[in-house]
Parts: C-alpha cells; structure tokens; sequence
C-alpha cells in the first residue's frame, strides 16, 4: 500500500480489498495506556519545539548564512538520511580543511551538545509548552 513506484503499487481496489483493511473493523478497542499517550504527547511538543527553535534561531543568521549552513549539512550528511552523525561531522571536518585533532572534534561536539540543551532549557521557559 505505501509502495511509492507506481508501477508495483496496489490500485485503489486492489487496497480496499486486502484483508488489512477488511479486518480493521474486528480489531479490538484496546485503550493505549498513560506511558505511550505520555510518549505520543513528548513527540509532538518536541517536533513544535524544534521548529519554533529554529523559527528563533534563523531570525539572528542572515539569507547567505543559512544557505552556507544548508550546503555544508548537506556536504556532511554523507548517507542523506537528514541527520549528520558523529562519525559523518568529524569526516565533514577533514574532509573540508579542518585542522581540528580528535580531542578538539569531540569538545566541540560537547560543546554544541550543551549550547543545544541550554538554547532548549532557555526556549522552554520562554515559550513555555
């Protein structure tokens, strides 16, 4: 059904037919329970809070330094999968001239770590979710 070449997808027919649609009616009624109703509500205040963070963030960097930043994250994010890792950031740094030894990398990283959970800190008492 979610099968995006059109070519082997199922038609229309084909998905009302299939027995996971026929059968959605006999499923049980079963409550999710407090933990996962908890977890669903933390995804969903995490996703706002990261896009009016970076709402908060992008009105200090000018049009040119966004985009640089763009390029360079995807220059970095070798495996194209959105998210730049340790291991891609530190090849990211040697690959574009960075004369940084490992110690220096992995401070850096800790450092952004905690600028990133104190930006958050800050943000969530400001905003406040």
């Amino acid at each position: 059904m979610l099968e995006p070449d059109p070519k082997l997808r199922l038609t229309a027919k084909q998905v009302l037919e299939h027995p996971w649609l026929q059968n959605a009616k006999k499923a049980p009624n079963v409550p999710l329970g407090d933990v996962v109703k908890s977890r669903l509500k933390q995804f969903s205040m995490m996703n706002r809070f990261k896009r009016k963070a970076l709402r908060v963030i992008a009105e200090f960097l000018s049009v040119e330094e966004v985009e640089d930043i763009k390029v360079m994250f995807n220059k970095m994010d070798t495996d194209n999968d959105g998210i730049v890792s340790v291991e891609e950031l530190k090849a990211g740094f040697k690959n574009y001239g960075s004369q940084l030894a490992e110690p220096e990398v992995q401070m850096l990283i800790e450092a952004v770590s905690v600028f990133w959970f104190t930006l958050c800190h800050k943000l969530t008492s400001i905003l406040m979710f």
